[in-house]
């Protein structure tokens, strides 16, 4: 049985304050020009200027009103100026909290994600936290870009959350955006203890708050009292654990050593002991480093059996002449080019679908407005004929009218008149 301070002498010291400083991917693959050229289509569609568009679409949601998704979308689209930022998140807020929050466009999400990585990209994280009220998902372009982006601000805890994210939403069919994210936690397994934290949002003071400005989502249903190990993890190394495991699980690109080694580091951070115990002694030295440095005992508390035993089975750690992260950024450059190239194509075919849905919705916008406008004028113009039909007849049937009038007044006078003989015989 290992000792603890045989343990601590068998990890060797990392270089934990390494930190990556330049952006991950390549400048092509952020896709500027092209994103840019949606002003050209938006501007088909005549909304005037930017400012004037965003306040016409504000005004259709005063008073119990609601926006349709299309103008949500084009006043997100338009906006490129600091100031718009809060107008337009809250526009989004409005429309997910209207009745037509299903039909919200996928264009508006990744408009408004972009403009947040120009001026406020921790507000990024909030979208994060609060998907019920705000609506927002990233496409697997668009999740690269922001993870590139933290990593390049050396903000390591944040881009795992956006990984931590995007496996919970099941996003795992794209091999650049696996195998970034891979890096990502390899990197946040390699920080300082301390460090180790993810932005998980329900800790902010309580600000005083408008009850007219509450919407409050009514579900038929009660919320089972279980725990689903998915949405409901809060744990930052669960969460980070099983991020590792699905992704080194649906990565098809790396072999098969490192797919074990990661999800046994995976397996020893979600605390799925079990799990971990057949693979770690093949593991990869640096990943037998960070486990046996997670596993180690501290002082003055009982070590699980379970722990002990995988640190048996590890044994003497070598020291690694590579980090995990190295590794994967190593296996990350070698596919980068080929994977960057098909997202992209990806990306510009998608551009190019939201114009033209969006000029489609509307012009039928634009047709429905014309249809009721004219629905409203054929109902006057229904309204008007009644009248004068109403009129013209009044004339037509006049002597009938007259003589129908006559014939009355005498039924009344004769009946008057029997009345009078019954009286005057009784």
């Amino acid at each position: 049985m290992l000792s603890k301070h045989i343990i601590r002498a068998l990890i060797p010291r990392r270089n934990i304050h390494k930190t990556v400083r330049n952006p991950v991917l390549s400048q092509s693959f952020f896709l500027e020009n092209e994103w840019s050229g949606r002003h050209v289509a938006l501007g088909k569609l005549g909304l005037g200027g930017d400012y004037e568009w965003i306040s016409a679409v504000q005004k259709k949601f005063i008073g119990g009103g609601y926006a349709s998704a299309v103008d949500v979308d084009a006043a997100v689209c338009v906006a490129e100026q600091k100031d718009q930022v809060d107008d337009v998140i809250e526009l989004l807020y409005k429309l997910r909290h209207s009745v037509k929050a299903a039909e919200k466009l996928e264009s508006s999400e990744y408009a408004l994600v972009r403009l947040l990585l120009k001026y406020q990209p921790e507000t990024i994280l909030t979208l994060a936290n609060d998907p019920i009220n705000y609506g927002v998902f990233l496409n697997p372009h668009l999740a690269c870009i922001v993870i590139d982006h933290f990593i390049k601000t050396s903000n390591i805890q944040a881009a795992a959350r956006i990984v931590t994210w995007m496996v919970q939403q099941e996003e795992l069919d794209n091999e650049l955006l696996n195998v970034l994210g891979l890096y990502v936690c390899a990197k946040w397994a390699e920080l300082p203890a301390d460090q180790q934290t993810l932005e998980l949002g329900g800790s902010e003071e309580e600000e005083d708050v408008n009850d007219d400005d509450i919407r409050t989502f009514k579900f038929p249903y009660l919320k089972n009292e279980c725990f689903d190990e998915h949405f409901d993890l809060t744990n930052p190394h669960h969460l980070i654990g099983k991020s590792l495991q699905w992704l080194s699980r649906d990565t098809q690109s790396i072999d098969k050593d490192l797919k074990s080694s990661l999800n046994a580091l995976g397996a020893v951070l979600f605390e799925k002991l079990q799990e971990a115990g057949s693979t770690v002694s093949t593991a990869h030295s640096s990943v037998k480093q960070l486990i046996a440095e997670r596993l180690a005992p501290k002082e003055r508390e009982e070590q699980p059996e379970e722990q002990k035993a995988i640190l048996e089975k590890i044994g003497t750690v070598e020291k690694s002449n590579q980090l995990l992260s190295d590794i994967i950024l190593e296996h990350l450059t070698r596919i980068q080019k080929a994977e960057e190239e098909k997202l992209c194509s990806q990306q510009t075919a998608l551009f190019a679908t939201w114009n033209e849905r969006r000029q489609e919705l509307a012009k039928s916008q634009a047709q429905k407005v014309l249809l009721r406008i004219r629905q409203d004028e054929i109902r006057a113009e229904l309204k008007q004929l009644d009248e004068q039909e109403e009129q013209m007849s009044f004339f037509k049937n006049r002597l009938a009218w007259e003589k129908r009038a006559a014939e009355n007044t005498q039924i009344d006078e004769e009946s008057r008149q029997r009345h009078s003989k019954r009286d005057a015989a009784n």
